[in-house]
């Protein structure tokens, strides 16, 4: 066999392979709340990390009457962001399966297009899980029989056996490189109170959040970044896929809270910008 005969072969099994991989992903079953729901012929699974503990880790599987796309919605910070602006200008919906490391149930939320409605739920129904592994999720949840909801009834069979999709990028290191220098410096700029060096950090946000010349909007919006900041944060991990960088930090804020999380910088041109942060308490 000639080599350019063995090159086709093998870019035609990984073809195959890759075809193979795509069929087998699939969701299926239906969601009913009134007189609307979701007829699911799509599922997607994404990786949202919650904290540096692996075992904090949950799985969402997003259940569609429309496709999905898996890539963009790992990429995001939150993934439900991604997912309700893949629908913004479509009609049906989708679920989402929030489903934890231990395989336990994280909650369920529904969400209608045209006409619009939302409803969650945890706590309901019976999850059984056939397969969870790092790559990939499979499993069904379902109710037993229709709910009531203030009047309205609904039901759902929920069906999926798909990949898991992790977000994107390469670690930084110790630190958190570039981002994590960028996001001490905002930390600094938020705790003195520097409304210059702050419209510089935060990016374009900075027209409406700190508008020059609105002294009132700009202390109102310094109070808001000042809740629950760390002071001097540590930067525990950080990952980046070049234009965003995903940090996890942890320090103590103005009230002597511990707080612990994920902070969120995008690349602005020649610097890291502060974008948004996901922070909970914990004990000290």
């Amino acid at each position: 066999m000639t080599l350019h005969r063995c090159m086709l072969s093998l870019l035609t099994m990984l073809w195959l392979a890759a075809g193979n991989a795509n069929a087998a992903d699939n969701g299926s079953g239906h969601f009913r709340k009134g007189e609307h729901g979701v007829d699911v012929r799509h599922a997607i699974a994404v990786l949202r990390e919650r904290s540096l503990d692996p075992a904090e880790d949950e799985i969402l599987v997003y259940l569609s009457d429309q496709p999905l796309d898996a890539m963009k919605a790992a990429a995001t910070f939150d993934p439900d962001d991604s997912v309700r602006e893949q629908y913004s200008d479509r009609s049906g919906g989708y679920v989402q399966v929030c489903i934890t490391a231990d395989g336990g149930e994280c909650g369920l939320f529904y969400l209608h297009r045209d006409p619009g409605d939302s409803f969650n739920t945890s706590g309901y129904g019976e999850l059984k899980l056939d397969t969870q592994t790092r790559d990939r999720i499979a499993g069904r949840w379902s109710l037993r029989e229709p709910e009531d909801f203030f009047g309205e009834t609904y039901d759902y069979d929920l069906r999926f056996d798909v990949a898991i999709v992790t977000p994107p990028g390469a670690s930084l290191p110790a630190g958190g490189g570039g981002p994590g220098k960028a996001y001490r410096a905002y930390a600094d700029a938020v705790a003195k109170g520097d409304l210059a060096a702050l419209r510089r950090m935060l990016g374009e946000s900075a027209r409406w959040r700190m508008p020059e010349g609105d002294d009132n909007r700009s202390k109102d919006t310094l109070k808001e970044l000042r809740n629950e900041q760390p002071l001097q944060p540590d930067i525990l991990r950080g990952r980046s896929d070049g234009n965003q960088a995903v940090l996890w930090v942890e320090g103590v804020d103005r009230d002597d809270i511990r707080q612990r999380g994920r902070v969120l910088m995008r690349r602005d041109g020649d610097q890291w910008v502060f974008a948004e942060a996901d922070l909970d308490s914990v004990e000290k």
